[in-house]
């Protein structure tokens, strides 16, 4: 059974899902906004070394290569050695640029470290390299000329730049926040899904042994009343029987009808009453196959026996009908197959059964018998498939797979 609460927030639709993390992205589109700077600085230069050009050119791309090789190996989530490594690499290419072209495009390419730094170390990791960045930034700025002699135009591009560094690391945090929070969401939507499932599954139960108890009540009321009534009524007559005077005849005969037919009543009220007790607890598959196996023991071959999952998500004719597969095929083994090793395995999944029977024997049989023939006839009544073929590495295998009805009901 699956409950899929609230899809539309627990999958996002395609067309909405980048194929890239969003600080590959927000790399991409800094470094790419150097591009057109560097070009046109190389047409209006009147130097005609391209060195400069081609180096600046060679350091975004470098810091553009190492964000998509670590997004495309580790997606968000890469190493710490690995992030820090990176970021360092990023920083050191960027420094590059600064002695080649600068603070201009340095101040445009420093921003592409607070996200991925965010997204790949944390928040406080994030923030330390923002901080970080402004203060080396400032250094470098007023190397080159200090802050408490710089122009209002410098003043202003400082201010542009720490503007921009915090604006940018913000958003890195708040992105990362958002993304937090939907993946605990989704966590949380998987758990409630499934206390969902167990909840539904318990009441099915529930409803069973409420069921089996009423049956269970009805079986005391008729033993009882109706039960006890017809034997008084069947110990009458006979009595009548008994002191009926001679030559009676008639009398006799419908005497004798009336405690037949109370006879008969009575024994279909006994039978009526060991079907409705028939079932006094649910059916238990794990329990009922280990002692199958234990009964086995005896026998000249080695029983391996494996059942992992949670039977209670399959319906008692379900269960009963895997019980009754595992029986005839360990019966065939036993009777004609001449295994050593014998491996019975039972996958009570979320969408199927699969019980799957093992032996090292003389292969399967060319026609099957009565027993394998009721057997497939049990697991077509509850929609499943039963498969007999030869095992890897020789003998037999059988295999039946029963698909899981909706509420555990076959």
């Amino acid at each position: 059974m699956s409950h899929d609460l609230y899809p539309a927030v627990r999958r996002r639709p395609r067309w909405c899902a980048p194929p890239w993390p969003v600080s590959a992205l927000v790399t991409a589109a800094v470094g790419f906004s150097c591009l057109p700077i560097i070009v046109s600085r190389d047409l209006r230069g009147t130097d005609d070394s391209f060195l400069p050009t081609a180096l600046a050119l060679t350091t975004v791309a470098g810091v553009l290569a190492v964000q998509f090789l670590v997004d495309r190996r580790f997606r968000d989530q890469p190493p710490k050695v690995v992030a820090a490594g990176a970021l360092a690499i990023q920083a050191a290419l960027i420094e590059v640029l600064t002695q080649v072209d600068g603070l201009s495009l340095a101040s445009i390419m420093y921003l592409a470290l607070p996200y991925p730094a965010v997204s790949w170390l944390g928040a406080r990791a994030g923030v330390s390299v923002c901080l970080a960045i402004l203060a080396w930034f400032t250094i470098r700025f007023s190397a080159h000329k200090p802050l408490w002699s710089a122009g209002p135009e410098d003043l202003h591009s400082y201010a542009l730049f720490a503007l921009a560094i915090m604006l940018v690391t913000t958003t890195a945090l708040l992105i990362r926040r958002e993304q937090a929070s939907r993946r605990h969401a989704e966590r949380l939507l998987d758990e409630l899904g499934t206390s969902h499932d167990q909840l539904v599954d318990s009441q099915a139960r529930v409803a069973e042994l409420a069921a089996i108890e009423e049956r269970n009540r009805l079986a005391r009321d008729i033993h009882d009343s109706l039960g006890h009534h017809l034997t008084v009524i069947s110990v009458q007559l006979e009595k009548a029987q008994v002191l009926l005077p001679p030559g009676q005849d008639t009398a006799a005969t419908a005497i004798g009808n009336a405690k037949r037919l109370a006879d008969q009543a009575l024994t279909d009220v006994r039978q009526s009453v060991d079907t409705l007790r028939r079932d006094r607890a649910p059916f238990v598959l794990g329990p009922a196959l280990r002692s199958l196996a234990a009964d086995l023991q005896v026998l000249p071959f080695e029983l391996e026996l494996t059942i992992t999952g949670d039977e209670h998500r399959y319906s008692g004719q379900q269960l009963v009908t895997l019980y009754r597969a595992a029986q005839e095929g360990l019966t065939n083994v036993q009777r004609h197959a001449r295994a050593n090793q014998v491996r019975l395995t039972v996958e009570l999944g979320d969408r199927s059964a699969r019980l799957t029977l093992d032996d090292d024997g003389i292969g399967p049989p060319i026609t099957p018998g009565n027993g394998l023939r009721g057997v497939r006839e049990r697991v077509e009544l509850v929609s499943g498939r039963l498969t007999l073929l030869d095992a890897p590495g020789g003998g037999t295998r059988l295999a039946i797979t029963l698909p899981r009805a909706a509420n555990g009901e076959a």
